[in-house]
């Protein structure tokens, strides 16, 4: 059988009364039907019967439908959908487990369920003799044993078998034929098929097998730099024609389409609808439409969904707590909105990377607290409430039904308003879910975990493509636009390593069979054949046809494919002669300078702030940091770690040395005490240091991990008593002493971890570090630790030295600057350190400090506020303001402005 040519109008012509039409695809159903209703109008006619025509898919299934209801077929009497299909050929891959360990399941029940279409299309019977080839040739064939005996106990029939299963009945007139069957956008028509169409003939009915006339086509071939200019071109070329004829048809064809598709309707949104790019405005409609779907699962309101049933899990990492959190979609969303973000932050703060819903349900219930949130408390109430009764394994029918429940009782999609898109999503949701129903033949009861893993692969399976109002431009892979014809087409993509595309024979049929059977993708041969055939169609599909290659992806360089190579070349230039600008560019071109003058900051009220060291160490870096941080609040949010961060963990040390401390009490009793009991009086304050903690941090400090850490503080703190025994003698006058100084008006908070009284009455400061340290960094006019200067201003008995306790494994030992040699193990006196041996004495070490301190703090005070970085961009490496500083605008494209990471 071989297509007959004929022009569109004859084809709408005669789709009357006792005519079906069927295409090869949903898309090409929906335009003729769009067609024929203009074409019918033109001619003057006001009222017309709507012409029978149908998707090859949804005619075979009337097909069947009219078999069942007229009783001519009593069995199978049940048509499996592609997932029940899928989920049947999945649960006898995994029973043949024990022969074949290292299968995934899934991903070969698709190719299982591929394999047995071709056989069906293709009238291949699957036997020893023929598959009795290779391991995975002969698994298939037991598999397909198993399948077809499955079947037949259950009164099934698999998809792939309907043509062949409706012979009998066409024959047997249990399904009435039309006059005239029309099949248009077909490139091929397999055997499987064809013995259908044979059956159908036989019945007095007219097959015809349509191809439109070609087009009077204008072509040319343009060659890119790389695919997104490539896309780019494309976008601009596609403005330019719908200027020229609002009412023009424009076809877009990709054939790399799904790895394509973000820069594709990313360069059409820049030139046709720019606003869409903006905060809030994603949702707009487009005046393009794309023919490939999106999985169900990446659409967000399915994907919140997702997240919600996730919460069955005993636990859920902070990232998928935020996300909920900051979901509009839940309800009481508007009344908790700032609430909400509020309580994201509190989670972020305790540095977990995962919370029990009955925390995160504790936190929102605190009424109390800023980050309250009675009405998302009351929903986790009701979804825990729920969700406590599931324990128990159960079908996919009853998951269904639980899913739906609980979805309800946390308040899924009453946020707020859906748009049409979100509503449609909803309801393809529902459809999933009733799919999922539709399993318990195919699965085992299953537990909560496993379900929800089922629901999930069945949303990444499912594609959802939203209804919306025909569009002008439409955008297709080379399978979609069968049959369309357009009055312009841009063809993107076809460079040689993509067009032809290589083959791709599927693994469970012998490789010489498929190709002996000339199978689709089975061979290099095939692949060029089928290409040259779908170009030329191509090429004559519109008035005017532009095809395109890029010259590069990434470092591959590229060459165009053999199949375009004859097509008269051309530049981008003469195709748009006067591009019309991107939406960025034109924001750019129009920007103009504004005056401001100058606001700075309002000085801060005598006794108004308070604040600790950060007040002078942030107002040496930044006065601008000082300013946001400590004035106006602004923070970044926390950040989970695995295990304990180094904020937690230092604190932890902290704390169990102050434990020891507070027994020992000087260093002669540090000297006296022996082993074993050093080793229990250190334990016992770990173990103290460690109880504490988990209060704050119980979803991380849990066995195996608990014992870890203690063992670290154990040796870390024992190595360290270690370096105390070689001091000359002292004892522990103050452990996390506060004092609040008023410098310059402000009261500040100054804790010192520990000072120590020598033998004369005189002090050490100790500040306890568990990173690296060095005293020239408490020098200078803005130095960058200021803490031990800003305590040495504080205590007002004489001092003798300042160290950091560098507690840090493999290099531990006192840093810092003393007012005579040996007072610490490792720390020099000042006359013998670069920064002050020039002083004439201890005391003017101090009163430098002094001033500095003071004169950073009167800054602070006075509301110096500028974006002054000291050390640009160094100062500004960890800094986790720069959005709201935008100091790197001002440096944007400098040069030599990278930071060295081990400087910094």
């Amino acid at each position: 059988m071989t297509p007959e040519r004929c022009a569109k109008t004859e084809l709408l012509s005669v789709l009357g009364p006792g005519s079906t039409l069927v295409t090869v695809n949903k898309r090409l159903a929906a335009t003729l039907r769009a067609d024929h209703a203009r074409f019918t109008a033109s001619s003057g006619t006001l009222v017309w019967s709507t012409p029978d025509i149908l998707p090859l898919t949804a005619w075979l299934q009337r097909c069947w439908e009219e078999v069942l209801l007229c009783g001519a077929m009593p069995a199978p009497s049940r048509l499996l959908s592609t997932t029940q299909e899928r989920r049947l050929w999945e649960q006898i891959i995994r029973a043949d487990q024990d022969q074949s360990p290292l299968l995934e399941p899934s991903g070969c029940a698709r190719q299982a369920q591929g394999a047995w279409r071709l056989t069906r299309e293709w009238n291949i019977s699957v036997d020893e003799a023929r598959f009795r080839y290779n391991v995975d040739s002969e698994a298939f064939l037991v598999w397909v044993q198993r399948f077809e005996r499955r079947c037949g106990d259950g009164g099934w029939l698999a998809p792939a078998a309907l043509p062949e299963a409706l012979i009998d009945p066409f024959r047997k007139g249990a399904i009435t034929a039309p006059a005239t069957l029309v099949l248009i956008g077909f490139d091929e028509l397999t055997p499987g098929f064809m013995a259908l169409l044979e059956a159908i003939a036989e019945t007095g009915c007219g097959i015809r097998w349509i191809e439109l006339d070609g087009r009077a086509t204008k072509t040319h071939r343009i060659a890119c730099a790389e695919s997104r200019n490539e896309a780019l071109t494309m976008a601009r070329w596609v403005r330019r024609r719908l200027t020229e004829n609002p009412e023009a048809s424009i076809g877009i064809v990709v054939p790399e389409l799904e790895s394509r598709r973000e820069v594709v309707t990313r360069a059409l949104d820049e030139c046709l609808i720019p606003e869409t790019l903006l905060p809030g405005k994603g949702h707009l409609e487009r005046p393009y439409n794309v023919s490939l779907g999106r999985p169900l699962a990446d659409h967000p309101v399915v994907r919140v969904a997702l997240r919600l049933l996730a919460l069955l899990e005993p636990g859920i990492t902070l990232l998928q707590a935020g996300q909920l959190l900051r979901s509009p979609l839940l309800a009481g969303w508007p009344e908790e909105a700032g609430a909400r973000a509020m309580l994201d932050a509190r989670l972020r703060e305790s540095g977990e990377p995962k919370f029990s819903l009955k925390r995160i349900h504790y936190h929102a219930a605190r009424q109390d607290r800023a980050h309250g949130c009675p009405i998302l408390a009351h929903h986790i109430a009701a979804w825990q409430s729920q969700s406590a009764t599931l324990t128990e394994p159960a079908t996919p029918s009853a998951w269904a039904e639980r899913f739906s429940n609980l979805l309800q009782a946390i308040g899924w999609c009453r946020g707020r308003a859906l748009s049409s898109e979100e509503f449609q999503a909803v309801e393809s949701w529902r459809e999933l879910l009733s799919g999922l129903a539709a399993l318990d033949a195919f699965t085992t009861p299953m537990n909560a975990r496993d379900a929800v893993a089922l629901i999930g692969d069945l949303a990444r399976e499912r594609t959802f493509q939203a209804q919306s109002a025909t569009t002008a431009v439409q955008v297709m892979g080379v399978l979609e636009c069968a049959g369309q014809q357009f009055d312009h087409l841009w063809i993107m993509g076809l460079h040689d390593a993509a067009w032809p595309r290589p083959p791709s024979p599927n693994p469970f049929i012998p490789l010489p069979l498929q190709r002996a059977l000339d199978l689709p993708h089975s061979s290099e041969a095939r692949e060029l054949r089928f290409a040259r055939t779908l170009t030329q169609r191509l090429l004559t599909s519109a008035n005017e046809v532009i095809v395109s290659h890029p010259l590069h992806e990434g470092d591959a360089s590229l060459t165009l494919s053999p199949l375009i190579a004859d097509l008269d070349p051309m530049i981008q230039e003469a195709l748009c002669p006067e591009p019309q600008p991107i939406w960025q560019t034109a924001i750019r071109a129009a920007a103009c300078l504004e005056t401001l003058v100058d606001d700075p900051a309002p000085p801060v009220p005598a006794g108004a702030a308070s604040g600790g060291a950060g007040i002078v160490k942030y107002q040496a870096a930044c006065p601008f940091r000082a300013f946001a941080e400590l004035r106006l609040g602004a923070r970044a949010l926390g950040e989970a770690e695995i295990g304990l961060d180094a904020r937690v963990r230092g604190s932890l040390l902290h704390r169990v040395l102050e434990n020891v401390w507070e027994r020992l009490g000087d260093q002669q009793t540090l000297l006296g005490i022996s082993a074993p009991e050093l080793e229990n009086l250190v334990n016992e304050a770990v173990g103290i240091a460690i109880s504490e903690a988990c209060r704050l941090h119980p979803d991380t400090l849990t066995g195996r991990f608990r014992t870890l850490e203690s063992a670290r503080l154990f040796e870390v703190t024992m190595a360290w008593l270690d370096l105390e025994r070689a001091r000359p003698p002292f004892r522990v006058k103050a452990r996390e002493q506060i004092f609040r100084p008023r410098i310059a008006g402000l009261d500040i908070k100054v804790v010192i971890d520990r000072i120590d009284a020598l033998e004369d009455g005189r002090l050490v400061l100790i500040d306890y570090k568990t990173g690296a340290v060095t005293p020239r960094d408490w020098f200078g006019e803005r130095p960058d630790e200021p803490q031990l200067p800003l305590y040495a201003t504080t205590v007002s008995e004489p001092i003798a030295a300042l160290a950091f306790a560098q507690l840090r494994a493999g290099d531990m030992g006192f840093k810092g600057i003393a007012s005579e040699p040996d007072l610490i193990p490792g720390v020099d006196s000042y006359e013998k350190v670069r920064q002050t041996r020039e002083l004439p004495a201890w005391s003017e070490v101090l009163g430098e400090w002094r001033e500095v301190v003071t004169g950073l703090a009167c800054d602070f005070a006075a509301g110096n506020a500028t974006v002054d970085p000291k050390d640009y961009p160094k100062t500004c490496a960890y800094c986790p303001l720069p959005t709201l500083c935008r100091i790197d605008e001002l440096h944007a494209g400098d040069p030599g402005l990278a930071v060295d990471e081990d400087e910094s």
